[in-house]
């Protein structure tokens, strides 16, 4: 996985457990990184204004606020499908946007809904 990947694939794990912590040790395990890559990855999400945040001590780790994340998109089977099928025939200047887009309502859907998105 490259880094790019993997910042996003961190930030959509911390909402996942949000506001629950997860320590670096769980998080580079998941992705099978060293913790020193998920260090600088954490912190250079940090740089950039994503609100991650990390607490101390027994219990603690980092987590994302869960106020300024987007909650669960809840598509059906049949409108999963719609936007796919309507972002697969973008053109030109939106055709990667339309592609980026279509990869994370899949990854968003779960069930039939999840199905219908691939594809």
């Amino acid at each position: 996985m490259n880094r790019t990947a993997r910042l996003y694939a961190l930030v959509e794990e911390l909402r996942a457990v949000a506001p629950r912590p997860l320590t670096v040790a769980v998080l580079a395990a998941r992705f099978e990184v060293s913790t020193r890559t998920v260090q600088r990855d954490l912190q250079a999400l940090l740089e950039t204004g994503v609100p991650v945040r990390t607490t101390s001590g027994r219990g603690g780790g980092w987590s994302i606020d869960p106020a300024m994340t987007l909650p669960p998109i809840r598509f059906t089977a049949e409108e999963a499908s719609a936007l796919v099928a309507a972002l697969a025939v973008a053109d030109a200047p939106y055709a990667d946007a339309a592609r980026t887009a279509s990869q994370k309502i899949a990854a968003s859907m779960t069930g039939p809904a999840a199905v219908a998105a691939q594809g």
